[in-house]
Parts: structure tokens; C-alpha cells; sequence
């Protein structure tokens, strides 16, 4: 859940950067939100007149069933004992999920996956040298909280972890981003026959350790360092919400740029009896150990090491200085795992349509967590079973929406993305052929700061049902609140020059991965959006992450679970219930504007660096960025005016057919058949937009404009196959990524062409 995040770390650094090329423009203009009113709901985006008044009726039925006492309790019984995937607790907490469901009187099934994944049998961790001590990689239990001296969580390890041994010297490679690598390299040093030494952050933890493994390493341990979420951030727990010594980051290190899901059914489901390959044959996990670790043992490891004082920029949060290795520091790591074929449950209730019941609205949350999940992802599925009883209630006073609902919890999410990947892989044809959207709610809750990333498609629907939506703490809506903090963020850091710095767009964040989402836009081409309410949390992963923190520090009162049970249920009765599908795509041809905008600065500064690193009469000072940039191809100067005009003609296109639908939604009714056509044209555009090849290298993702970056893994790469052939260096594959992505669009385009076309019949009538 941290994709929307990294990404607009990674975009402001950028445009600091780009600031720079900057001449003085025009300052911006302000963009204020809709006052908090008192008749909301005002359900608009897709409805006709005519059913306005019904459907704010049920929406008040639904909006009046959350409350915080209900969404503590289900908090507290959800997050009794920790339930990893794949274990009885997990079953357990799946039945636990279904029977409330059933409770309200939803028809819910069990679907179950027989999936490969690994629990640890023996994990260690040993400094060797100069004085040799054991790492633990269990963390230490406080007084204050009776659930963090449960011996009922695994220790450290990770999900796809290799099993094996491995000893020797330690380097530090900072990040262990791609570029971090490189820039090691430069100084004329390397992992090969190494163990690295990592921190979280920046980029998804399994491509540290692939790019490790590319390097030649024998293990890798990945540390959490104080200055990113420990006490360089605020207070820690047990008195604050940070990242105390002893707390270890578990996660997944499968490849998630390369493809989610079991590995050993890639690209198709894991039913019971499907063939699977051999380990052998899996390229998207690693072969080399690994094993996360605190802060507070990585300390004895970075203490140890010797050799060049590190970059200023690779230094954390310890209170010393780093040092890069190799020597004197030699760890011993031993990891043996028990890898098995073993039953996932995904828990799925159905809300039958009642006027197109083939076409489906999903809403999806998952339930395994490393721990207890507490926020990870159980304040999600505690809000998801309040919009449950929510939409039940409804459905008891009347509302049948037009559609079918369907609610997912999904097992194995944090292992790579399980249970969604292969129910959607289970059913693509009839998903691209009926799915009108899938809304994800991972983590719903760490603060009060709303946080949406999505298909642009979505962005109208989410602002309109965001300002239907009062704040509980700053008083307003919570488009307010999300509006308001998202410009003053734009301000500081969009540069004062560029067609499009006089007027603040509030737009969806691009979706990436590390979340339920990922298989149904990027595979399957179904416009998806994830939102959570975000604040300080930096017990990620930890045995900490437990009923305690949440009630002490994420959500006390929990007003803010409440507040996310009814956005979810407001989104889902919209969806399900608008006669014309809510939908609408010139909020999509400005978000595509906006991103090759900001892809236009980012070869413009590569350009620049790496021009800087071929002049001058001096070599590069070794470490440096022109370091990295002098061992490498040309920077490219790319051409992206034909993908620009694509954008334009879409941006015309869903124009045209926007203020079209506006007008259609005050007229006569459709009669069903044209408008079962028309909903068929307005969900479909987002069809064109998948490239049947799938992306270079990784052909499990379909979709040309939005998927995870290839060496990032959580963050977003918009327009990724021309993103990569920019990062590679290689003008050839540049310009056929330019001339598909264009064609994807100007697809689009054609599709909306036919929508619009559409809606003006029906508006003549």
C-alpha cells in the first residue's frame, strides 16, 4: 500500500529538479472544494433525474449503518492472533469473514486456490566477525502491549524466500535501488561472492534482492533504518507510532514488476489439479537467501564495516557514521523454508443486479497479514465487512442496484498478490467482457489524510462521492481536506514554467503495484482505484502492528475506519445503481497530458546530466551521478509530439462525450437497449488500452499506459514500455513503445468516438 506514496516522492524530487530549467511563469490558481452541506448524499455522475431522490434514500440507509464501536469490535476479533496465508489461522480468520457476511444475509462462497508458497522452518543470523554475536530476528515484547510477546509469529523471513546458507563479507548498497547498485559500481566495488546490506524503502523489496542476485551476491539482509520510519520521523512505539529498535519489516521478495501470483501457474490460475512448473523453472523469485532485519541488530553490522565513509546521500539514521565495506564485518545467515502446495481462501459475496446482473462492480480488500495486521490489512477488511452490513441494509429497505456486486476478500496478498491474481486470472474473458470497475481497500486506516490512486476513468466518481463526505475532525468534506493538502503539495513543488502550472488539477495518483488492483487493471484492462487515510506509521509489517498501535495511535476513536466504510459503500452503490456507467474519460486525457509532461522533464535532466558527465576537463569525482552517467550509453532526446497529438485527439473525444452524458443524464430515459449499448462503448474504451503483446520482457502486464516500474516494483511507471526503452538506453525499442502506446490511445479514442456517437442519438430522441 505504499505505491501512491513512492510515486509522488519520486515526482516531486523530480520536479525540484526540473524547477531549475525553469524560467518565471504565472503563479497558480487556486481551487477550492465544495463546503460540507447538510443534504448530502447528492448522487449525480451517471444518474438520471428521475432516480436521483430513490437512490439518496438508500445511500442514507447505508451511510447511517457504520459507527466506530462496530468497526473496533471487528478490528479487535480480526486481529485476536497472527493469520499468515497458508496457515490454519488463516482459514480460521476466512471463516470468520464469511460468516458475518452471511450474517447479513449475503449469498458468500469460498473459493478456494492451491498455491505454492513457503513458511520458515529455521531461520539465523550470525555476525562472525570482528566479535561475533547472534542477530535476532524476533522482536522484543513490551509491558504496555500483551500481543507483542506472542510466540505465535513466525520470525523474520520472507514470502518467496530462498532457502539456503550463505557467509562471508558485508557491503552496504544504501537503498539497493538499481541506480544505487550502479553508483557502487563506479567506485570499483561490488557484492559478487558478498552478502549486501539494504534498507527498506524506494523501491519493492524482492527487486533489491533480484538486483543483488544479478550482481552475483550470496545473500541479502534488508534492514529498516531509523531515518525512515523510526525516530528520525517521530516518536517510537510503545509511546509514538514509529519504528522502535527491535521491530522487523517482513514482506514478500517475489519479482512484483515482473509478474504477481503463484509462480509456479504463471499467467494462469492455480486451480486443483493445474500443472505447475518446477522451482527450477520459476524466474520470479530469488535463488540466493535472504532475511529482513531491525535497525537495532543492523546497527552491529554497519558499526563493523570498514573500507570508504559512504555517499552523503546513502548515510541513515544511526548515530554514526556508515561506512561502504568490504571487511571487517562477516555474517553467517541460514534459511531453511518449507515450501508446499497449500489451500488459499478467497471469500467472495454476492449483491445480485437487478437490471444488468451480468455486468460486475467489485470491491476487494485482503486478510493475511506477516502478523496481526491490525493495519495491514485488517482495518481494510474491518471497513469492508462494515460496508457489507452497510449495502445489506439497504438492500433490507429496498435498493436493488442495477448491477451486481460483488465483495472479495482476497488471501495471500502479502505474499504476492494470491488470491486476487488468481481468481482474476480464473475468469479474465468474462471480467473484460462484464467488470465495470474494481475498487481496492488494502489499509484503510494510519491516519486521517486521504491518499487515492486509480485509472483516471474513476476520478470524477471518487471526487463527487469524497465531497458527499464530512471530515470528523477539521470540519468540512473530506474532498476538502484531500483537495487542500494535495495543492499546498503541488505549490512547493511544481515548477514555474510549463503549459500547464496556472490551474491545480486534483487527479488520481497513476496506479503502480503492491496491491489487489494490479491484476485487474494491468492484466485484465478493468478501471481500478485504491484509497486508504494515511498518517505516521511506522511499524510496517511488525509484530507491532496490532490492536494496540491502531487503538493508540492510528485511529483512537476510530472515526476515520468509519469515514472509509462509507466512502467504500458510496462508491460501490454509485457504481451499481447509475443508469449510465459512472465512468468518464476527460479527467483521463488530462491525467495522460500531465504524465508525459512530467516524463518530457525527466529526459530533459537525464540529458542534461548526462551531457555534464561528457564536457569538462576533468574526470568525475568516483561515486558521483556523472560517475554513473560517464559508463553509460547517450541519454536519449525523445520525440513524444506523435504521442502527444494521440492524447490530444482522446482528450477531444472524451470531451465531447462527457458534456454528452451530462446532458443525457437531465433528458427522457434511454429506452434498456440503447442503453445497455451505450454502457457497453463507455466500459470498453478502457479495454483498448491493453496490448494483447503484454509489456517488453514482461508480457503478464497488458496495460499500455499504466503499470509498476520495472526496477521499481511499487511506483508507477505511466507510458512503461516507453519509460524502459528510456531507461535502456535504446532508441530502437523507443520508437516502436511510442508508436504502440499511440496506437493503444488513438484505440481509445475510436472507442470514444463511438460512445459519443451513441449518447447523441439517444440525446436527440
Amino acid at each position: 500500500m505504499r505505491s501512491a506514496q513512492i510515486r509522488r516522492l519520486a515526482a516531486r524530487g523530480a520536479l525540484v529538479l526540473a524547477a531549475l530549467f525553469c524560467a518565471a511563469a504565472p503563479a497558480s490558481q487556486g481551487a477550492g472544494g465544495a463546503a460540507a452541506t447538510t443534504d448530502a448524499p447528492r448522487p449525480r455522475l451517471g444518474f438520471l433525474a428521475g432516480s436521483i431522490a430513490a437512490e439518496r434514500r438508500a445511500e442514507r440507509e447505508m451511510l447511517a449503518t457504520p459507527t466506530p464501536e462496530r468497526e473496533r469490535a471487528w478490528l479487535h476479533a480480526l486481529t485476536e492472533e497472527p493469520h499468515v496465508a497458508g496457515t490454519p489461522q488463516g482459514r480460521k480468520v476466512a471463516e470468520y469473514v464469511r460468516d458475518r457476511l452471511v450474517e447479513f444475509g449475503l449469498k458468500t462462497e469460498i473459493v478456494q486456490y492451491d498455491i505454492w508458497l513457503n513458511l520458515p522452518t529455521a531461520v539465523s543470523l550470525k555476525l562472525l566477525k570482528p566479535e561475533p554475536a547472534s542477530l535476532s530476528l524476533r522482536e522484543e515484547g513490551n509491558p504496555r502491549d500483551k500481543d507483542s510477546y506472542s510466540e505465535d509469529a513466525f520470525p523474520g523471513f520472507h514470502g518467496y524466500g530462498a532457502s539456503g546458507k550463505a557467509a562471508g563479507q558485508v557491503m552496504y548498497v544504501n537503498y539497493g535501488t538499481h541506480e544505487d547498485f550502479e553508483r557502487l559500481e563506479s567506485l570499483g566495488l561490488s557484492v559478487e561472492g558478498r552478502i549486501a546490506l539494504v534498507r527498506y524503502g524506494k523501491v519493492f523489496r524482492g527487486l533489491k534482492v533480484k538486483e543483488a542476485q544479478l550482481r552475483g551476491a550470496k545473500g541479502v539482509i534488508i534492514y529498516s533504518d531509523p531515518a525512515d520510519d523510526g525516530y528520525m520521523k517521530g516518536d517510537v512505539y510503545p509511546d509514538g507510532p514509529m519504528r522502535p529498535p527491535s521491530a522487523i519489516q517482513r514482506g514478500s521478495v517475489q519479482f512484483l514488476s515482473s509478474g504477481p501470483g503463484d509462480p509456479s501457474t504463471p499467467g494462469y490460475a492455480s486451480t486443483r489439479g493445474a500443472k505447475r512448473i518446477t522451482r527450477e523453472q520459476m524466474t520470479g523469485i530469488p535463488k540466493i537467501p535472504s532475511l529482513p532485519l531491525s535497525y537495532g541488530e543492523a546497527s552491529k553490522i554497519l558499526k563493523a564495516l570498514a573500507g570508504d565513509r559512504v555517499p552523503d546521500d546513502w548515510q541513515g539514521g544511526l548515530p554514526f557514521a556508515y561506512h561502504l565495506g568490504p571487511g571487517p564485518a562477516e555474517v553467517d545467515m541460514s534459511v531453511e523454508m518449507d515450501y508446499a502446495v497449500r489451500p488459499l481462501y478467497d471469500v467472495i459475496a454476492t449483491l445480485p443486479g437487478s437490471a444488468e446482473p451480468d455486468r460486475l462492480v467489485v470491491l476487494g480488500n485482503h486478510r493475511d497479514a506477516w502478523t496481526y495486521g491490525a493495519v495491514d490489512p485488517n482495518s481494510g477488511t474491518a471497513s469492508l465487512l462494515v460496508t457489507a452490513r452497510g449495502l445489506a441494509a439497504a438492500l433490507k429497505a429496498g435498493w436493488k442496484p442495477r448491477r451486481t456486486i460483488l465483495l472479495a476478500s482476497w488471501d495471500g496478498e502479502e505474499y504476492g498478490l494470491l488470491g486476487s491474481t488468481e481468481w482474476v486470472e480464473d475468469r479474465v474473458p468474462a471480467l473484460q467482457q462484464n467488470a465495470v470497475a474494481y475498487i481496492n481497500l488494502d489499509s484503510s486506516v494510519t491516519g486521517g489524510d486521504l491518499d487515492v490512486s486509480g485509472i483516471p476513468s474513476l476520478r470524477d466518481l471518487v471526487v463527487e462521492a469524497a465531497g458527499d463526505l464530512d471530515d470528523p475532525r477539521r470540519g468540512g468534506t473530506v474532498l476538502d481536506a484531500w483537495r487542500s493538502r494535495r495543492q499546498r503539495e503541488w505549490a512547493k513543488t511544481e515548477p514555474a514554467c510549463g503549459p500547464d502550472v496556472a490551474v491545480f488539477d486534483l487527479q488520481l495518483d497513476p496506479l503502480g503495484s503492491g496491491s489487489d488492483y494490479t491484476a485487474f487493471a494491468d492484466h485484465a484492462g478493468i478501471a481500478s482505484a485504491d484509497f486508504t487515510f494515511q498518517g505516521p506509521y511506522g511499524v510496517y509489517h511488525s509484530i507491532y502492528d496490532d490492536f494496540f498501535w491502531m487503538e493508540h495511535f492510528g485511529d483512537p476513536e476510530f472515526l476515520y475506519h468509519t469515514v472509509a466504510s462509507r466512502l467504500y459503500g458510496l462508491l460501490a452503490m454509485r457504481l451499481g445503481s447509475a443508469e449510465i456507467a459512472p465512468l468518464r474519460y476527460g479527467a483521463y486525457g488530462r491525467a495522460l497530458s500531465r504524465e508525459l509532461e512530467l516524463l518530457r522533464r525527466d529526459t530533459v535532466r537525464e540529458r542534461r546530466i548526462w551531457e555534464a558527465a561528457h564536457t569538462g576537463p576533468r574526470a568525475a569525482e568516483p561515486g558521483s551521478q556523472e560517475a554513473v552517467e560517464s559508463r553509460k550509453k547517450p541519454a536519449l532526446q525523445p520525440d513524444f509530439s506523435p504521442l502527444a497529438m494521440a492524447i490530444d485527439r482522446l482528450t477531444t473525444a472524451a470531451n465531447e462525450l462527457d458534456a454528452l452524458l451530462d446532458r443525457l443524464q437531465d433528458g427522457a430515459s434511454p429506452d434498456p437497449a440503447a442503453l445497455a449499448r451505450l454502457n457497453d462503448a463507455i466500459v470498453q474504451v478502457e479495454r483498448a488500452f491493453l496490448d494483447k503483446n503484454g509489456l517488453p520482457g514482461r508480457a503478464w502486464f497488458h496495460h499500455a499506459l499504466y503499470a509498476p516500474g520495472l526496477t521499481t516494483g511499487y511506483a508507477s511507471w505511466p507510458f512503461p514500455s516507453v519509460v524502459q526503452a528510456i531507461r535502456d538506453r535504446d532508441p530502437e525499442a523507443l520508437q516502436g513503445a511510442l508508436r504502440v502506446v499511440a496506437e493503444r490511445i488513438d484505440a481509445a479514442a475510436e472507442k470514444l468516438t463511438l460512445a459519443r456517437d451513441l449518447t447523441a442519438a439517444q440525446s436527440r430522441k
